[in-house]
């Protein structure tokens, strides 16, 4: 999938935010510490929001499929994201 694209932490890099961590760590600060370690390219959101959200523009795509010159590429972008989950 081109709007995907896979970036690497170093394993030393997860062993020392282990390291830093007391007794467990919140979803929000994965998040925060990934979107650092990434460039502000990724964090952790919850699945269902994900979800309800591509369902929500499939649906939008749906009513407007007459309208838009792009519909049958922006529904397999977002199958594509669908299966991603």
């Amino acid at each position: 999938m081109a709007l995907i694209k896979a970036h690497f932490v170093s394993c030393e890099e997860i062993s020392d935010l282990l390291k830093g961590m007391t007794r467990e760590i919140s979803t929000h600060d994965l998040s925060m510490w990934l979107k650092s370690k990434t460039d502000d390219q990724w964090v952790v959101m919850p699945r269902l929001f994900c979800a309800m959200t591509i369902s929500f523009f499939e649906e939008k795509a749906e009513e407007n499929s007459g309208k838009l010159s792009f519909y049958k590429d922006l529904l397999q972008e977002l199958r594509e994201l669908k299966n991603y989950l």
